[in-house]
């Protein structure tokens, strides 16, 4: 039979896609690791990490290390989840939030982000090596979006943790990166999974693992930054929706309503990826079977065939 080619894509999602980390350790081990990787966000990230060193249990702990050292620590930044539910009612309180929430509006107007690049860079320059996109072991791709001309931008090349910075670049929260003429920002504003550069390479088997928070009709922000993200989520969830139609078989790891901040879970998510790709990974191995056959190959030539003819 022939060596089926897989692309997997990783999706954008905060600390959530930690658990992206899980489905590679799984996939892994069934012998089944992926041939091409594509991410945005978090999951370009954890896709560039693993691209550049393709042992999902070494980059385990290599996540697990700093997201527990006093580096990461010291980096600091806004605490972003609605957490006064549980303060007293009292005058002090009241004031202490109307402060911080004046805080946050001041910054909004005189800057370009509420934090400054230099934390996500620093972040980034500790789990991704030096070098550029297309050196990886594993063919990497991410995703970023031009302000400028709002059109896609996807790095097959050029400096790779530029890329990945540009790609994790949230925009209100994180300046966007300045690239030649563009001005990019985190993906997943538009394409929460980079499927078309994997498609490119000619997979047999496109997995996706889709880590998002789940769309929940009801819900109602507390803050400024939950209004964001909820606005931001609506915004997504046809785009995501779209994507994910392109996909031969996706990954949903039960994360729930565990936060896109709680980087402090990783043994969580991680074991809930692992979950998901155990209980998945059976039908998936029924599909490349499937997909490795010769008339399924020949099928597929045909159509390609007739594609081109008439296009």
């Amino acid at each position: 039979m022939k060596k089926i080619k897989i692309g997997l894509v990783l999706g954008g999602g905060g600390a959530r896609g930690l658990a992206h980390i899980g489905i590679l350790k799984v996939l892994e081990n069934a012998g089944l690791r992926p041939d091409v990787i594509s991410g945005t966000s978090m999951g370009a990230l954890v896709g560039a990490a693993y691209a550049q060193n393709p042992q999902a249990e070494s980059i385990e702990q290599q996540f697990h290390q700093f997201i527990f050292s006093e580096k990461f620590k010291t980096l600091g930044g806004i605490r972003f989840r609605q957490e006064h539910f549980y303060e007293p009612e009292n005058l002090l309180s009241q004031i202490s939030r109307e402060f911080k929430r004046r805080i946050i509006i001041n910054l909004a107007a005189q800057r370009k982000s509420l934090l400054k690049s230099t934390r996500m860079a620093a972040a980034i320059e500790e789990l991704v090596e030096q070098g550029n996109v297309d050196d990886t072991i594993i063919p990497f791709s991410c995703a970023a979006i031009d302000l400028v001309s709002g059109q896609e931008k996807i790095f097959i090349s050029g400096d790779i943790q530029r890329a990945v910075k540009a790609s994790m670049a949230l925009p209100g929260f994180l300046p966007p990166v300045e690239y030649d003429d563009y001005q990019l920002v985190d993906g997943s504003v538009s394409v929460n999974f980079p499927v078309q550069p994997v498609l490119d390479q000619g997979v047999d088997v496109l997995v996706l693992s889709n880590v998002s928070t789940p769309f929940e009709v009801g819900i109602k922000p507390g803050n400024v930054v939950d209004i964001i993200m909820r606005s931001h989520l609506v915004a997504t969830k046809k785009i995501n929706e779209m994507a994910l139609s392109h996909a031969d078989f996706v990954m949903n790891p039960p994360i729930g309503s565990i936060h896109w901040s709680d980087f402090e879970k990783i043994d969580l998510l991680i074991e809930r990826g692992e979950g998901e790709a155990n209980k998945s990974i059976g039908a998936l191995k029924r599909l490349i079977a499937e997909r490795s056959r010769f008339a399924y190959r020949f099928k597929k030539r045909i159509r390609q065939w007739s594609e081109q003819k008439f296009t």
